[in-house]
């Protein structure tokens, strides 16, 4: 699906109805500063904000990474979803229907095939809580009360129970839905013998919600001894699940940041740790679910907050996933703290709240260790300082993690706390680290044209002009007649003068949004050059406007003075060059009379 595929009346009405600003406040904070807001960019890693939204409009772009796009493209980016999921997503906020449009066969299928999937995994999640609430007796009911998990949590997690093998099926069987569109969703499958069976039968059913609070997936865990059954089954890969992207109760903390909540998010990894900090009234608790944190959910995370508290299990496996954990979150540029449960105290958060209580658990949070430092600590611990051997393998590792994550500042800091315990002079420990620097290659002005300084010019000026236009700061098309000729080589800047000229001879209304229904834009096209130029006091810009067209003419007439004079050259006939000194001398007089 295409925005072509959908009429541009319609995207402005959804635009309209949908502020860009009103939207992106839902997910990142937002600064106004002057015409424009700014925070830091979602997209890439920064500390100083480059990622600004122009309400007049209804644009953004990050000055950092190139990123830009209307509201729809924002959704698109924020949510990793496709452009008609965004639209439907945009449609439902605003409370308007979807058109109907024309669309392939494989978009009509796999649209379908999303929807058939969402309706499997909704009546499935009704039949297990159903199944939970009426069968009180049941193994996964007693176990959720061993676990002192209360009634209200099993129904804000919507908690379930597979009782059998058998009744899933029949079930959504009963409901006209298809045998192999059930299997696809990931709930059912099917034995040697062709018949269906529930995937994951007579275990506790977790379902896990994506962004917007549907259900995708579930982990179904075992509250059987037997030997054969593993403790966790989950859901594979399907249309609607990616277990890479999504986190265990990320949508409930998305609702606290649409509510001004949220400032930390708590991970940690297993279902029940994190419905046990719900219980306990942290709700600003995710889960990895087991898995390992990945770089798609540490871009989500950093779509909601800076700052991390990074709580995993107690045992040697929880210790690893921290310091992975550590390095993705903070690439993504997220304030990453730890805290590490002592094993003879508690093997994960469900247990230390258990034994301890809401409130020491609050102040273990409220003294969490910068990850640096706990990086410095903990891994000190694998080293013999009477080895220089292992001394020497200290160093290397703990450099490499202050270089990595530090600034200038804290490297000091840090390196005072390995000085201490290698007992090596802090000079020679600086001399050793080496600041990893990554320098970034601008290449926005890759354009493939020869661009002399006069032809630069033309093009700088052109993209002012065309600005000025879009901001409606140029109504008279007059003024500027022979710049954008039909034939000019910069096609994507003509394009786009043709594009706004017919706006305007039409009395059409357009803001900067129009332009992402018609053009391709990126941060290497000229066009986003046009949408993002910096104009200078109204002032000086009606001085620069008048100079700047009487320029550009005089320029472009002076380069086609050229062309014909190197074509003068090149002449074989008397003809052609006599053709060619009736044109150079037309373009002389128009020179001079620009020049007056």
């Amino acid at each position: 699906m295409t925005r072509g595929s959908i009429s541009s009346a319609f995207l402005d009405e959804l635009r309209a109805k949908n502020d860009i600003v009103d939207i992106a406040s839902k997910y990142i904070t937002l600064k106004r500063r002057g015409n424009s807001f700014w925070a830091c960019c979602p997209f890439h890693n920064e500390k100083t904000p480059s990622f600004s939204i122009r309400q007049d409009g209804q644009f953004f772009k990050c000055f950092g990474c190139g990123e830009s796009g209307d509201v729809i493209t924002l959704i698109m980016k924020l949510e990793n979803v496709d452009f008609l999921t965004a639209v439907e997503m945009l449609c439902k906020n605003a409370g308007i229907e979807m058109p109907t449009m024309a669309e392939n066969d494989e978009m009509q299928r796999k649209k379908k095939q999303r929807d058939i999937a969402y309706q499997i995994l909704k009546a499935t999640t009704e039949f297990y809580h159903k199944n939970l609430i009426g069968a009180p007796s049941s193994q996964q009911a007693q176990y959720l009360q061993s676990r002192k998990i209360n009634s209200e949590m099993i129904e804000k997690f919507q908690i379930g129970a597979s009782l059998n093998y058998d009744d899933l099926p029949k079930y959504l069987l009963s409901l006209s839905f298809n045998p192999q569109d059930m299997i696809n969703a990931g709930v059912v499958g099917k034995n040697e013998r062709g018949g269906l069976y529930d995937f994951y039968g007579t275990r506790l059913i977790f379902p896990i919600f994506n962004g917007f609070g549907d259900v995708v997936a579930y982990s179904g865990r075992s509250v059987s001894e037997a030997p054969d059954h593993t403790k966790y089954k989950n859901t594979p890969q399907t249309i609607v699940f990616n277990k890479s992207e999504i986190l265990f109760a990320y949508n409930f903390v998305r609702d606290l940041k649409k509510s001004h909540m949220l400032d930390t998010i708590i991970i940690v990894e297993g279902h029940i740790d994190v419905i046990a900090c719900h219980q306990a009234g942290l709700t600003n608790t995710i889960g990895c679910m087991g898995t390992a944190l990945t770089v798609q959910h540490a871009k989500k995370i950093k779509q909601l907050v800076d700052n991390v508290i990074l709580c995993l299990d107690a045992d040697n496996a929880g210790r690893l996933a921290t310091y992975k954990a550590i390095d993705i979150l903070k690439e993504e540029g997220l304030n990453v703290k730890v805290v590490r449960l002592d094993v003879n105290k508690a093997k994960d958060p469900d247990e230390y709240l258990k034994k301890y209580g809401k409130d020491n658990f609050m102040d273990m949070l409220s003294h969490a260790q910068d990850c640096v430092d706990f990086v410095l600590s903990d891994s000190a611990k694998k080293y013999d300082f009477n080895s220089n051997a292992d001394k020497n393998k200290y160093i290397q590792e703990a450099l490499n993690y202050i270089s990595k994550f530090s600034s200038p500042a804290e490297q000091e800091i840090y390196l005072n706390y390995v000085q201490q315990l290698v007992r090596i002079p802090l000079d020679v420990l600086r001399q050793s680290m080496t600041k990893k620097e990554t320098k970034k290659v601008d290449t926005r002005h890759d354009e493939k044209i020869s661009e002399t300084v006069n032809n630069k010019y033309i093009i700088d000026s052109k993209i002012m002009l065309l600005a000025a236009i879009l901001y409606k700061k140029i109504t008279n098309f007059d003024e500027i007649s022979g710049i954008f000729s039909p034939d000019d080589e910069l096609d994507e800047l003509s394009d786009l003068y043709r594009f706004l000229r017919q706006k305007v001879e039409e009395k059409t209304d357009f803001n900067i949004s129009t332009l992402f229904d018609n053009f391709e834009i990126n941060d290497k096209s000229m066009i986003d050059r046009v949408i993002n130029y910096n104009f200078p006091d109204d002032a000086v810009f009606e001085t620069m406007i008048a100079d700047t067209i009487k320029r550009v003419k005089l320029y472009m007439l002076q380069e086609e003075k050229e062309k014909y004079r190197n074509l003068l050259i090149k002449s074989e006939t008397d003809d052609e060059r006599l053709n060619y000194l009736v044109k150079i001398k037309e373009l002389t007089d128009k020179i001079n009379k620009e020049k007056q």
